[in-house]
């Protein structure tokens, strides 16, 4: 309610003013004031926000000078029974008639800067609703000084007002006084308007002066829609109104925009100054579909005028698949239209209709959804529904989907209908069922799963789809063509809701859902939206509940063809025992991952705690432990020296038993990344040949290494573990090293030069080291089966071992993105080493399992994870089964060994005998032979051995080859110091040990 200041108010009328202000609204009782709150915004605290601060304008609409010595202004939220804060105003300003003074709160992040201000009050407003007062006194409001209010501003759900609350605003739209400030009736309703929010004015804005003198003559404010939605056939009405503070409206007409149909019905003018003039605006059954604009004249007994503009729109029925259309967008596009159909589903932003009979063309839709609230209707139900018809483009979506939205009448026909789902066959366009009922007649395969727990949402498609550039050339017709039919053989069942999920929803009895698995009679409504990891697709959300198979079994461990030597890949997902906490695995604190020259908990990855690194490592160990490899190649471990591989070791070994692990010690280049790779391998059963090599070259941030292993046959093979540079994180790529749209993602050149010098500098050092052709290069090189880094590897001789072993089984893969799978992670052997490879397989215990069942925990009401080897990271590992040729054969049998006698020389006290060794086949022993003395009793040693063999002394003959029937003999001396009987068994050997 507006008033003067305390001593310009008539006696008596406080104790009226002050009634009023404790309902939950005034009435127009009290005289207009002079100085009034103009504009008021209070979204300036807000994300989104068009200015940086919330502000409040006053403004002196009257013909004196108006003094703000005494005065505040003061807030209360809408439903508040206190006001909350409240600043002084400045006294020594006066404000000229036709003058502003702007108060604004402090300067906050979001929004533009409004400029200069008049004066700062540390306001924080309420964007939507709140009570803004001006009062006459220096002090806070409280019941008892509530006839001190000089002006109040209620907006949006304010309990307290004059007469009605102003319009509610956002944080892009503000109150606004109407005629610049000047119109009071003591209404907010109808002094206000909520609009786009404007620049404030302040005290050097040109004076707006409202009145030279003599009383306010107040205008005619009305109230009419600023739209009418109407249908054909049905018609509809809208209640118009108009008041003057100062006079009586007595007329209201249709000034222009008037048809046969259209008219006013019940005029009936104001009783007096103030009171309400009303009319109806008819929209009659029979006006043609169509678009109208109507102008509303209004008149008082003084001759002034007023008017108002009312867009009336009438729908004119149309079936769903005449909406529809056969083509891309519908050709009703942003026009208001009729539509009748059975709805079929109700999901969580609207619900879907389809036409009870359809149209019977295939290539037109028969179902539409309806965006907006779904109150009042059912599954089942027949309704009448009027709106405008929308192509709705979901963000990063090449196409629109035609749907309602603005719904202006909704009418329920009849209840109880059912519609048959439409049987639809994958790979098919599903654009022509957008919006139906349909049921999926053929199996569906699981093809994606990363968002289940974060969306609900399942990729399915028909069979499972490989990435093209697994299979062929990266921009070649056929990598194009499978690109193609990949696009076309994808939808996503979604669970209805549209928010993330308080329960993970489609996982089987063991708590998962692989991605392989599949799913019988599939029915649902065919939405479209965006979906998980960016993009668009249609999506089913289900109306039945939707029926699994498990397709695609757990493993409990790889399956591979026996061999000597198991060699296996493991990325482990960023295995850090240096947590982003800044916590370690050590109960540490303050501690932080170094990346070249920094050091930072920020630079951390993996488990962001203790309680995520345990259940982390127990899933990693326990996949470590079934894969059960002699040698493993390790991906993104912390590279923290041996520190974290070392902890995996002994955790292993925990498990396994003491001993069964050991780390490779890291060489001395590991890269310059937070991650590295590194290897561990059983010490029973390879032994290290050298030390390890690396390739700290610039282009390697996460250096390459190499160790050479030697098998108990004596067979040696070098293993070369890798991680070349990610196809993500394009920022800064440019050149060959942008994504060039031909599947390989970003980097890609940079991927090149990296197999190239280890193509040219590494693989021919490690070689070199080893005096060894045989080498196997594993890895994650972040580069499917035939894109060009792969390829560069396979000219220079190094043989594709998963697709010589797992590609005839099935489609080959170590991870699945974007719904489609291939293989990241490599087995590429040497052609020496190729024919000793026995076998080759992915154990797929991590890429088929969703991510909601991984170490992280989450802020979710549910908590899937289990302590077992599934999802112990984003990557399957490979495992490869060596069968490694011995470097040695025992020849005895092709033999006679004669011993002599042993004697002692009691010079020296050494014991000598001589072995005679004759080949008796008929063929020549080549060389170098090796006597070996298996056996030999305890506490003997023999003198200028050779070596040990399996723990045996061993002589090498001085002959390089023994020619069929020829003997050659050697001394054996032996150091005795307990004098005993010597004995031991003689065998022969051809080869090197």
């Amino acid at each position: 309610m507006n008033m003067h200041v305390a001593m310009n108010t008539p006696a008596g009328r406080l104790t009226v003013l002050a009634a009023l202000l404790a309902g939950l609204s005034g009435s127009a009782l009290a005289a207009p004031a002079d100085l009034v709150i103009s504009h008021v915004y209070g979204g300036g605290a807000s994300a989104g926000a068009t200015y940086n601060r919330d502000f409040i304008e006053l403004f002196n609409r009257g013909s004196e000078d108006i003094s703000l010595k005494g005065k505040s202004l003061q807030y209360a939220s809408a439903t508040g029974t206190t006001w909350s804060s409240f600043g002084v105003l400045p006294e020594t300003v006066t404000l000229k008639p036709g003058q502003y003074f702007l108060v604004a709160g402090n300067v906050q992040s979001a929004g533009a800067d409004i400029g200069a201000i008049d004066h700062n009050w540390a306001m924080s407003l309420a964007a939507t609703a709140g009570r803004v007062a001006l009062a006459n006194t220096t002090s806070k409001l409280t019941d008892a000084t509530e006839n001190t209010i000089i002006d109040l501003v209620g907006y949006g759900a304010a309990n307290r007002s004059e007469t009605a609350p102003a319009p509610a605003p956002s944080t892009t739209t503000s109150v606004q006084r109407l005629a610049a400030g000047c119109t009071d009736t003591d209404n907010n309703a109808a002094d206000f308007t909520a609009a786009a929010v404007f620049l404030p004015r302040r005290s050097d804005t040109p004076l707006n002066a409202c009145k030279p003198s003599g009383p306010v003559v107040q205008e005619i404010v009305a109230t009419c829609p600023t739209s009418l939605q109407a249908e054909q056939g049905v018609g509809t009405t809208a209640l118009l109104s108009a008041r003057d503070g100062d006079s009586s409206v007595n007329s209201i007409v249709i000034e222009s925009g008037g048809v046969a149909g259209i008219g006013l019905e019940n005029v009936v003018a104001a009783s007096g100054a103030g009171a309400d003039a009303s009319a109806t605006l008819r929209v009659g059954a029979s006006v043609a579909a169509g678009s109208y604009a109507l102008r509303i004249g209004f008149g008082n007994n003084d001759g002034q005028s007023a008017s108002c503009s009312i867009a009336v729109r009438v729908a004119g029925q149309l079936t769903i698949p005449q909406i529809q259309g056969s083509e891309p967008k519908s050709a009703y596009n942003n026009t208001v239209q009729t539509t009748q159909g059975v709805v079929t589903a109700l999901v969580g932003s609207g619900f879907f209709i389809q036409d009870q009979n359809g149209d019977g063309n295939p290539a037109t839709s028969d179902g539409i959804f309806v965006f907006g609230s779904s109150a009042g209707v059912a599954v089942g139900d027949l309704v009448r529904v009027t709106g405008t018809v929308t192509e709705y483009t979901p963000s990063g979506a090449t196409r629109s989907y035609t749907e309602f939205k603005d719904i202006g009448a909704l009418t329920k026909l009849g209840s109880g209908i059912s519609i048959a789902p439409t049987n639809v066959e994958m790979p098919t366009d599903l654009a022509r069922f957008e919006g139906m009922l349909v049921r999926f007649t053929t199996p569906l395969t699981v093809n994606g799963n990363a968002y289940l727990g974060e969306r609900g949402e399942l990729t399915l498609s028909a069979g499972r789809r490989e990435i093209p550039t697994n299979r062929y050339v990266p921009g070649s017709a056929e990598a194009r063509a499978q690109a193609a039919a990949n696009a076309a053989n994808i939808v996503v069942l979604d669970d209805g809701i549209f928010t993330t999920p308080t329960t993970i929803p489609y996982l089987f009895a063991d708590g998962t859902v692989r991605s392989g698995d599949t799913v019988d009679d599939l029915t649902g409504v065919l939405d479209f939206g965006a979906i998980g990891g960016g993009g668009a697709a249609f999506k089913l959300q289900p109306t039945a509940t939707p029926r699994f198979s498990r397709t695609n079994e757990r493993l409990p461990a790889p399956q591979v063809a026996a061999g000597n030597v198991r060699v296996a890949s493991a990325n482990v997902l960023n295995f850090f025992t240096t947590f982003t906490d800044g916590s370690d695995a050590w109960g540490r604190t303050g501690q932080g991952c170094k990346i070249g020259s920094t050091t930072s908990k920020s630079n951390c990855r993996g488990a962001d705690n203790m309680a995520e690194f345990v259940r982390q490592r127990d899933k990693i160990v326990n996949s470590l432990a079934a894969i059960n490899a002699d040698v493993v190649g390790l991906m993104e471990i912390q590279n923290n020296d041996d520190i974290a591989v070392g902890y995996l070791v002994d955790q292993l070994n925990g498990k396994m038993g003491a001993g069964t692990y050991a780390v490779v010690p890291k060489p001395a280049a590991t890269g310059t990344d937070a991650i590295r790779v590194a290897m561990i391998y059983k010490p029973n059963a390879v032994s290290l040949v050298g030390s390890a090599l690396s390739d700290g070259n610039a282009i390697n941030n996460r250096a390459p290494i190499a160790q050479t292993f030697k098998a108990g046959n004596g067979g040696k093979f070098s293993l070369v573990v890798n991680h070349l540079k990610s196809k993500g994180g394009c920022g800064g790529s440019s050149g060959g090293d942008a994504d060039s749209g031909d599947g390989q993602g970003c980097w890609n050149a940079t991927r090149v030069t990296q197999v190239e010098r280890l193509r040219d500098t590494f693989l021919p050092q490690v070689k070199a080291a080893a005096n060894d052709a045989d080498v196997l290069i594993v890895g994650d090189m972040n580069a499917y089966g035939m894109e060009d880094p792969i390829r560069v590897l396979n000219a220079a001789g190094y043989e594709n071992q998963i697709e010589r072993f797992v590609r005839p089984n099935g489609t080959p893969y170590s991870y699945v993105f974007g719904g489609e799978s291939g293989y990241l992670d490599h087995a590429l052997a040497s052609t020496s080493l190729a024919a000793q490879v026995a076998g080759v397989t992915e154990w797929h215990n991590n890429a088929d399992e969703p991510e909601a069942i991984d170490y992280n925990i989450e802020a979710t009401g549910q908590d899937p994870y289990v302590a077992n080897p599934y999802r112990a990271s984003d990557h399957d590992p490979v495992v490869v089964s060596l069968n490694l040729a011995a470097t040695y054969a025992d020849v005895t049998a092709s033999t006679t060994i004669a011993r002599s006698g042993i004697t002692l020389n009691r010079v020296s006290g050494k014991y000598t005998g001589t072995v005679t060794i004759t080949n008796k086949s008929a063929a020549a022993l080549n060389g170098p032979l090796q006597l070996v003395l298996q056996g030999l009793t305890a506490g003997v040693t023999l003198d200028g051995k050779s070596g040990d063999q399996g723990g045996a002394p061993y002589l090498t003959l001085p002959n390089a080859s023994l020619a069929a029937g020829a003997s050659v003999t050697v001394t054996t001396t032996f150091t005795n110091p307990s004098k005993t009987s010597i004995g031991y068994t003689p065998t022969l050997f051809s080869g090197t040990f």
